[in-house]
């Protein structure tokens, strides 16, 4: 992966984080209603960090992480080194700001049956996604697709990684414990990994990758201008195990930037002049991406509150 490459990945990644932001706090609860038109595009955000999580998966792998233990050791520091953090952040601003405003605080959708501590628990093992049980860490809705994301990277760990005579078998269990609504989404993290090694091994001419780079993002403003007017593709019969309505729309956001960043790829070298300048600000931006991420909606919350 070449620089210029890597810096446009931490851009994005701030950016998906900050639209993730603006998405919540564009609700009626948080601001009122300000900015009403990020909403819907907190989902594309996060179809978004699925692609980019495959590429750079496939990438470490491809270059540094060559041994299941040192994967695994660096996915466990990356995850619990601001999860373990996040997840006690929530649980202090929750409790503090339900005793401020319990009455805000009960109107939260969560459930309210489930103890705090069972969530806070089950978030931390990543099983608060699996089989349809919506465990959300008290106001952090963000945090539900981090069970996602850390299923990918066991079941991918076992295929690349497991014992050679057992790979299959324990890729295989994994992916029946993770459940049919973190499976179904399997597809868009893969895209990120086959989009990298297409980048690495059949990289586009300098004319198909303009015409990829352009051409996915006029699709892409084409498709928000149709939705605004007629409708987001969205699953209009969501269920208890596919609870996920956005599904079809991730397929699409994930399939325009999968192109648009093999597109990126190809002709890297002419945004030298603004990406190399700017790569100490945009790698300080995207270093906090994780926690903006994780840390926005409970914070918001509690200031409201």
């Amino acid at each position: 992966m070449n620089k210029e490459t890597s810096i446009y990945l931490d851009a994005v990644r701030f950016l998906a984080a900050i639209t993730v932001f603006l998405a919540h706090f564009s609700s009626h609860r948080l601001s009122g209603g300000l900015w009403w038109r990020f909403q819907p595009m907190g989902g594309e955000a996060v179809a978004v960090f699925f692609v980019l999580s495959g590429f750079v998966i496939a990438y470490v792998t491809s270059n540094r992480e060559n041994s299941g233990q040192i994967y695994a050791l660096s996915r466990l520091s990356r995850i619990y080194s601001v999860c373990l953090p996040i997840l006690l952040a929530t649980w202090v601003l929750d409790v503090v700001g339900g005793r401020i405003d319990p009455v805000f605080y009960a109107s939260l959708p969560f459930p309210s049956d489930v103890p705090l501590g069972l969530r806070i628990a089950t978030n931390a093992i990543f099983l608060h996604q699996v089989w349809g049980i919506t465990y959300l860490p008290g106001s952090n809705g963000s945090y539900w697709s981090l069970s996602y994301e850390v299923w990918y990277y066991i079941i991918f760990g076992l295929a690349f990684f497991g014992p050679k005579k057992s790979r299959v078998l324990l890729s295989v269990c994994a992916f029946i414990i993770a459940g049919p609504a973190i499976a179904l989404l399997l597809p868009i993290w893969l895209l990120g990994m086959l989009t990298y090694h297409l980048c690495t091994r059949h990289p586009a001419s300098r004319i198909a990758g303009w015409a990829f780079f352009l051409g996915s993002m006029v699709v892409w403003a084409c498709y928000e201008l149709w939705a605004s007017a007629h409708g987001r593709f969205f699953w209009r019969f969501p269920t208890q195990l596919i609870p996920r309505a956005e599904v079809p729309q991730d397929y699409v956001i994930a399939g325009l930037f999968a192109v648009n960043l093999y597109g990126f790829h190809a002709i890297s070298s002419s945004f030298s002049w603004v990406l190399l300048p700017s790569q100490s600000i945009i790698r300080w931006c995207a270093g906090a991406t994780f926690t903006i991420y994780l840390l926005h909606a409970p914070a918001a919350t509690f200031l409201v509150a």
